[in-house]
């Protein structure tokens, strides 16, 4: 799958017949293994499902409903863009077989010049997608990542490209948070510090699996506050943090405060800081502990190869 900011051509897609063997197109059964055909109604896709999905066990026969949904199909229920002939769902003309279900590869954001699973694009959020290309963003947005975005009014785009505004609301291109709150910047947005246990206290102050009261985490049975980025963690037992805050058991487990290694077959224990790891493959001990390979090296059975 190709992102919407790459545009192909697609012109010589659409020459190609409506059937695409991909997936069952117009039903919404689970059930039976579904076999394709060719035309039906419409010249678009066929497929039989099994009967054992609808409840009703009904059939709008030949011609059926247009794809509304809900139409009991031959023991199946079509799903949008298909009609239920002769007891089997099939795609509408002009519309393409894709896991979605029938779709129109030339206006489909979500399937643009070609199903999404396959050699089609998937537009930005708000991107149109015009003749199977994913066009430019409106007027007014800007390309960011994710979605062409009002900078002036979106929550996750505000005032620039990846700026959130967490709970708050965006207005003018700056986060205005609610009382009780303060802007923590870019990827936090607006934080009660006194309650939210991913900022607690300060911005970017993490409870982990604690919670957050007037600021300050609150541990539950024997964990304690590690503090930063981990907040609240059993050194008895958190592979992350065992018997000291930050030090990893790496593939291995935490008992009682010691790292076991006997739980990740063939890892050798290297330390607080790396754990439990594979000195055949590992390239940051690579054949013993703290045996760096260089960039772009792999480490294979212990030795540093290529780069």
């Amino acid at each position: 799958m190709r992102h919407g900011l790459h545009r192909f051509a697609a012109a010589a897609f659409f020459a190609a017949p409506a059937l695409w063997l991909v997936a069952a197109p117009g039903c919404g059964s689970s059930g039976e293994a579904a076999s394709f055909g060719s035309g039906g109604s419409g010249g678009g896709s066929t497929v039989t499902v099994g009967s054992t999905s609808s409840s009703t066990g009904s059939s709008s026969g030949a011609g059926g409903e247009g794809g509304a949904v809900g139409t009991p199909c031959g023991g199946a229920v079509c799903n949008p863009g298909a009609s239920c002939v002769n007891e089997v769902c099939v795609c509408d003309a002009g519309l393409v077989t894709c896991e979605s279900g029938c779709v129109d590869v030339s206006s489909d954001p979500k399937n643009c010049g070609g199903c999404a699973e396959g050699s089609g694009e998937v537009c930005l959020d708000g991107q149109p997608c015009t003749s199977g290309i994913c066009g430019d963003c409106p007027a007014g947005t800007v390309t960011c990542p994710e979605a062409c975005a009002d900078l002036s009014s979106n929550q996750d785009n505000c005032g620039s490209c990846g700026v959130h505004c967490g709970s708050g609301t965006c207005v003018s291109g700056d986060c205005v948070c609610a009382p009780g709150q303060i802007d923590c910047g870019n990827q936090l947005g607006c934080k009660d510090l006194s309650s939210d246990p991913t900022s607690c206290g300060a911005c970017g102050e993490t409870c982990g699996a604690g919670t957050c009261v007037s600021g300050a985490c609150q541990c539950q049975g024997m964990q304690i506050d590690c503090g930063g980025q981990i907040g609240c963690a059993d050194l008895a037992a958190d592979p992350a943090n065992c018997g000291a805050c930050g030090d990893t058991c790496g593939e291995g487990t935490c008992v009682s405060g010691q790292c076991n290694c006997a739980s990740a077959p063939g890892t050798t224990y290297c330390g607080p800081n790396e754990g439990c790891v594979d000195l055949d493959t590992n390239v940051d001990n690579c054949g013993e502990c703290g045996k760096n390979c260089d960039g772009g090296q792999t480490c294979d059975q212990g030795n540093c190869k290529g780069g």
